[in-house]
This record gives structure tokens, sequence and C-alpha cells, in this order.
């Protein structure tokens, strides 16, 4: 009787820290994220986060951190991560740094095999990348504008 009132005290408490543990999106791997709205892929310009034509090769790599986050890194293999930009500008423009150095990790909100997702920085809290013009900003107004296309 007793392993019976321990066990139906654990099944609960098993089942509250899995709903604690946010599921990761999208998987870890390389990927072009497209804007939905003109078909150009996030890149890195001179001047911070970018579209451009995706036959530039911008290609990014997803790396799951196991709490629902993941950071955004630029595929050439120089540890780079997609994060906010240190120009203290409304709305935060993104940039390209050495990951870890500046607040670099996102949520990918949506399934990105059922269709466009947001990225959102941190948990949101701060917006979610989205597009003025050709750069790419933090805004509380961003949305599901992103098609992530796993390459390989």
């Amino acid at each position: 009787m007793r392993i019976r009132s321990i066990l139906s005290l654990a099944v609960p408490a098993v089942a509250v820290m899995a709903l604690a543990t946010p599921a990761q999106a999208a998987d870890d791997g390389f990927y072009y994220i497209r804007d939905v709205r003109t078909g150009a892929c996030l890149a890195e310009g001179p001047h911070g986060g970018r579209l451009a034509p995706c036959d530039w090769n911008p290609v990014w790599e997803i790396r799951n951190q196991g709490d629902g986050m993941a950071q955004i890194v630029e595929a050439r293999g120089r540890d780079r991560c997609l994060a906010l930009a240190p120009i203290p500008i409304y709305p935060p423009l993104v940039s390209v740094d050495q990951c870890g150095s500046r607040p670099d990790r996102w949520t990918i909100q949506g399934q990105p095999d059922e269709g466009p997702v947001a990225i959102a920085f941190e948990r949101g809290e701060l917006g979610r990348l989205t597009t003025e013009g050709d750069h790419v900003t933090v805004t509380p107004y961003g949305g599901p504008q992103w098609i992530l296309e796993r390459l390989g």
C-alpha cells in the first residue's frame, strides 16, 4: 500500500518536470533561414544582420542548448553566433559575434516542417526577429516569418 502511494506522488512530479522542460522546435543541423515575404535569406552584413540572396551561401547551424533555446551559428566554422548588436538603438539590430560574448540565445517558435516560424530573442520577452527593409532587427511585433530550410 505504501509503495502505491509513493508511486502516485511520483507520477505527477514526473509529468510536471516534463512540462517544465521546453522541447526544441528545430533539430540541430544546417539551414537557410529564409524570409517568407521576400524569399531572401538571413545573412551577415557589414552593419549587422541583413537579407541577401540565398545563393550567396548564408548558411546557419542551429545548436540546441537543452533548455528550449538555441544558438544560431554562422556555418563558416568560426564559432560566431547571431546576437544582439552592440549599438544601443531601438529597435535593436542583430549582428554576428563570437558565440557567448553577447546575448545570443534564441527560441524557435513553431514547427519548421509545418510552415513559417518565429525566432524569438531569448524566450521572446524582448521581441522576435523581423526585418526593416533589408536589415534584421528584434521587435515585439515580429511573428512567424521565417522558413527554416534544412540542408543535407
